[in-house]
């Protein structure tokens, strides 16, 4: 009888762990992907502010602030969601296994990325 009762502890023990670390996984993912979405409205806002740049600068118009500001905004605002969510895994991983680990990209390393990333979103906007 003893024996049942401690395989039935240990099973319920199992049970709660293998929770816990699925809605840890689901939370991690939920994030991720949302830092993902974010990414690609900076750099959808990027493209567009560098064709109104070029329409200005072709048409040899003094800049807008009005076409300028709601674009930069946008991208700020990106910016300010992607590094509260930064926060909120940084958190949960802490409360999960005590330690920091695999952080993503920071703001000055997603932009050295973006240059290589805006060609192409140029060559599927002129395809459309």
């Amino acid at each position: 009888m003893a024996n049942m009762d401690h395989f039935k502890e240990k099973a319920s023990e199992a049970a709660v762990s293998a929770a816990k670390v699925a809605k840890y996984v689901a939370f991690v993912s939920k994030k991720r992907l949302a830092i993902v979405s974010e990414q690609d409205k900076i750099r959808r806002a990027y493209a567009k502010l560098g064709k109104v740049y070029y329409k200005d600068y072709v048409t040899d118009e003094e800049p807008d602030e009005a076409e300028y500001k709601p674009l930069c905004d946008a991208i700020t605002a990106s910016f300010s969601r992607i590094n509260d969510m930064k926060e909120e895994l940084a958190a949960a991983k802490a409360e999960y296994n005590g330690e920091v680990v695999d952080e993503e990209p920071t703001e000055e390393e997603f932009i050295k990325e973006l240059p290589e990333a805006l060609p192409e979103e140029a060559s599927e906007e002129n395809a459309e």
